[in-house]
């Protein structure tokens, strides 16, 4: 389970990083509250994490309706912090919608390449 933190942690900083560049070399910058959202999400993401894989359930059952609970969760809570946000900060920034929307995608191919790596263990990459 430490190993998804890193991996998480380190996927964050990228994006981050991302970020921060973006904002040196456009005209456009993403306001301050953009990585705010961006941590939300990454917050959001080791929650929902923890709540899946944290309780060490063994039942395969459990574990799908988690995830499948868990992935809910985290698009009502990206939905609703994105909603507050736009309504609360006027006029509309729209390099913020789209740096929070794809640090949304990103984080879900994220949480998807790690359950994938759940389910088939013995999965090394290769096509056989």
């Amino acid at each position: 389970m430490k190993t998804y933190y890193k991996k998480l942690t380190v996927f964050s900083v990228l994006i981050f990083v991302g970020m921060l560049i973006y904002n040196v070399l456009s005209k456009v910058t993403i306001p301050a509250y953009g990585y705010f959202g961006v941590l939300f999400l990454v917050g959001l993401s080791g929650f929902i994490h923890y709540y899946v894989y944290g309780s060490g359930n063994s039942d395969p059952k459990k574990t799908i309706r988690r995830i499948m609970l868990g992935s809910i969760l985290r698009m009502l809570a990206a939905i609703f912090f994105l909603a507050i946000s736009l309504f609360a900060f006027r006029p509309l920034n729209f390099p913020f919608i789209i740096s929070y929307t794809g640090s949304f995608f990103l984080l879900m191919v994220f949480e998807i390449s790690q359950i994938r790596r759940k389910l088939h263990p013995d999965f090394n990459g290769r096509c056989k």
